[in-house]
């Protein structure tokens, strides 16, 4: 084996150029000239937050319109009287969320593996080709998984709101009067996530483990890719839509004909939320309390000729939460219609009386959830195993040794592809009329109190939960093995 530009955490025992050792004493020439493809004992993480991306569009277009009218006509020696009262809250409150990173956990360390090589120089006997790669890196602990966003997050909500009240006094010495009292909340909310990374696990530890190696190495030595507690990734790719729609027209009508009465008197209080909840392509979070640990590799004797093994003793996971992967949309559009009509006349020297009282509340709820990654389980350990072979002569040497790959606790992935949609309408138009002829009394009382919510929960593709205290441990291998030649004799 030949070793040439080596990084640090690599101790080495080779010959040195120009036939010296440093101290004034001969030294055997350098090995051939077949250089040492990689060696990698880093590229571990422990706790870093994962990282955010989004591409497209966040649109929040709020619209109201507000548009009361009152009037009053009286005619001669007649009394007419309006009263309208508003108060009325509109917030259309919206919190969207697209493609955010994870937070990285506290506590953790990471830390690579150390290699110790000792290549004499090649000969006849001795095999001379290098080791294709050597890494005892890449492991990985509390982790915040990534979150991926692709698409665009609109909240489009509109208000119409015109409440109409009208005192018409049509005949000689009659009185009409209209009173209208209106108490209205549009809130409208929504929360839309995308895209969004777990958070990464507390008080994790990954290290890189070791390789001592003397001889013509083999082909692929890796004791490391081993995972804890990372949380799973979540990506979207789509549109996340709310689009609410109120439409509140309440109508109060009172009128009186001559030496006649009429009184309208519509009260309404209403309330309309129309939240949503939208949670698409979100990681799971890493677990707590891990630790995973590279296993070792110790060879001792000449490769063989033929191509060398591949020693695998990492690739062990615990307790990582499943990714989430989600492709469509996520579609709640809420419609309400709030329409009512109170209307009061009177003939010559009659009375007319209508009333009406509306409490009101339309919530539409809708929790939608699509393509989102389990959690990672607590308090795991992903060891990989040893392996320790000793080899001499030109045999074929074994193909590969593996000893990791092992799983435990890891949340179940989530799979999602085409479109959560909730719709909802609501039309609510009450209507009450009072019509009193000549010499005639009419009255109508009308109460009505409504409350409407068409919840929806939708969830597709969502990964399971990874379970707690779990291990995955790689097991140890020793070997020796010997030379064709021996095994004929």
């Amino acid at each position: 084996m030949s070793f040439w530009q080596l990084s640090d955490g690599i101790r080495l025992h080779h010959q040195l150029p120009h036939g010296h050792d440093g101290h004034g004493m001969p030294a055997v020439g350098r090995p051939d000239s077949s250089y040492h493809v990689a060696i990698d004992t880093g590229d571990d993480s422990a706790g870093d937050g994962g990282d955010g991306f989004f591409t497209g569009q966040i649109i929040n277009s709020p619209v109201a319109l507000f548009n009361p009218v009152n009037t009053a006509h009286a005619a001669v020696h007649g009394h007419a009287d309006a009263h309208q009262s508003n108060d009325v809250q509109i917030n259309q409150h919206a919190v969207q969320m697209a493609g955010i990173g994870g937070q990285g956990g506290n506590g953790n360390l990471a830390a690579g593996g150390s290699i110790s090589a000792v290549e004499p120089a090649s000969g006849l006997s001795m095999a001379g080709s290098g080791s294709g790669a050597i890494d005892s890196g890449g492991n990985t602990a509390g982790n915040g998984g990534d979150g991926y966003f692709y698409g665009g997050i609109i909240h489009a909500s509109m208000v119409i709101y015109e409440p109409i009240n009208i005192s018409v006094v049509a005949g000689y010495d009659s009185t009409a009067l209209a009173n209208q009292a209106n108490n209205a909340s549009f809130n409208q909310s929504a929360l839309q996530m995308a895209g969004i990374g777990g958070n990464g696990g507390d008080s994790n530890i990954t290290t890189g483990g070791s390789a001592s190696l003397s001889s013509s190495a083999p082909e692929s030595i890796a004791t490391g890719g081993n995972s804890a507690g990372n949380g799973g990734t979540g990506s979207f790719y789509g549109t996340l839509l709310d689009a609410p729609v109120v439409i509140y027209h309440p109508i109060n009508i009172a009128v009186a004909a001559g030496g006649g009465t009429a009184e309208a008197s519509q009260s309404n209080t209403v309330q309309i939320d129309q939240s949503a909840i939208q949670i698409a392509g979100v990681g799971g979070n890493g677990g707590d309390g891990n630790a995973v640990i590279g296993g070792n590799v110790l060879t001792s004797g000449y490769g063989a000729l033929s191509g060398g093994w591949q020693i695998e003793s990492g690739g062990n996971q615990a307790g990582n939460g499943g990714d989430g992967y989600f492709h469509g949309s996520l579609v709640h559009t809420s419609v309400v219609v709030y329409d009512p009509v109170n209307i009061a006349v009177a003939g010559y020297n009659s009375t007319t009386e209508a009333h009406q009282t509306n409490n009101v509340a339309l919530d539409q709820s809708s929790s939608q959830t699509a393509g989102v990654g389990g959690n990672g389980g607590s308090g795991n350990v992903a060891m990989g195993g040893n392996a320790d072979i000793a080899s001499s002569g030109l045999g074929s040497g074994s193909d590969t040794i593996a000893t990791g790959g092992n799983g435990a606790g890891n949340g179940g992935s989530g799979h999602f592809s085409g479109s959560l949609i909730d719709v909802s309408v609501a039309i609510y138009a009450p209507i009450n009329i009072a019509i009193a002829g000549p010499h005639s009394t009419a009255e109508a009382d009308q109460v009505n109190n409504v409350h409407i919510d068409q919840s929806a929960i939708q969830m597709a593709g969502i990964g399971g939960n990874g379970g707690h205290t779990n291990f995955a441990l790689g097991g140890d291998i020793a070997a020796h093995l010997l030379s064709d030649l021996h095994l004929m004799s």
